[in-house]
């Protein structure tokens, strides 16, 4: 079913939750947030268009790939370091220069944030999916 006032309330709280989860991805590596509490925002975003009804197709799909994709991020930043002859998750780190004169704080914990952001986004839409369809995935599709 689908409700016409959750697929408008879905077109403004989608895009405001995605830029509040880059927002919070950005601010984890010097305060508190990143990738986790980015990717709980962003699927509090994917839920409410999969209770909408908006987005329909194959999103059980992708949000397992996210999820996936997620996970084979996070195992290599802990892998990487550990073939180079260094403990797991050791990060680079340095600054890079801005064009008007500042610079960008950027650290190698952000593919782990990343890869964290996109477990828990793909992991929770995919559970809500398979809650908002009443089946397990692969049951009564071709």
């Amino acid at each position: 079913m689908r409700s016409r006032l959750l697929l408008r309330a879905t077109r403004v709280v989608l895009p405001l939750a995605a830029l509040f989860a880059l927002a919070l991805f950005v601010k984890g590596h010097d305060e508190p947030g990143g990738g986790f509490v980015a990717g709980l925002s962003l699927a509090i975003g994917a839920v409410l268009s999969l209770a909408a009804g908006a987005f329909p197709g194959r999103r059980l799909a992708a949000a397992q790939s996210l999820a996936v994709l997620g996970l084979l991020l996070v195992l290599a930043t802990l892998l990487v370091p550990l073939a180079a002859g260094r403990p797991a998750l050791t990060h680079a780190f340095g600054k890079l220069p801005l064009p008007w004169g500042e610079s960008l704080k950027w650290h190698g914990a952000l593919l782990f944030d990343l890869g964290v952001l996109l477990a828990v986004a793909g992991g929770i839409t995919a559970v809500a999916e398979v809650f908002v369809r009443g089946r397990r995935p692969g049951e009564g599709e071709e």
